[in-house]
């Protein structure tokens, strides 16, 4: 898709970043409460957090896609280190170009501001992302672990 704007995620976002959130939420068979949307929200428009978010906006169709992502420390670096923790396009524009531009402008800025490294995961079955990513990025041997607490 021609004519994306990639652009760092604004107040005036929220209906449509909320939404999209929902399907990326959906698409995941998961369940986030409204309680931890709200905080979430809150803190990609917090410029005290570490948390930050980014849209694709089409001049026809609006935001089409999301990407919400983390920047932290690393005790192997001295450099800041990304973890892209949500990326989600709008199902009827899919393919068509919004994830790999918001991806890339991040490698972008990773480049600019000379972070570490950027990473993100997947589920195992989601081959359509996985497609992306396989030429955007190394997939690495690491399995995760989670202790849920």
């Amino acid at each position: 898709m021609s004519n994306l704007i990639i652009r760092p995620l604004k107040d005036t976002d929220r209906d449509r970043w909320w939404e999209l959130w929902q399907g990326y939420i959906e698409f995941y068979q998961a369940s986030v409460a409204d309680e931890v949307s709200e905080t979430t929200w809150a803190r990609l428009l917090d410029g005290n957090e570490p948390a930050f978010g980014r849209v694709a906006e089409h001049p026809d169709h609006g935001v089409i896609a999301i990407m919400n992502y983390v920047l932290h420390l690393n005790l192997w670096t001295t450099k800041p280190v990304c973890y892209l923790e949500d990326l989600f396009t709008d199902p009827n524009v899919r393919g068509q170009g919004a994830g790999r531009a918001l991806i890339e402008s991040l490698e972008e800025t990773g480049k600019e501001e000379g972070w570490h490294r950027i990473y993100w995961m997947t589920a195992k079955d989601n081959t359509t992302a996985r497609t992306l990513y396989d030429k955007l990025a190394t997939e690495t041997q690491w399995v995760r672990y989670d202790i849920n607490l």
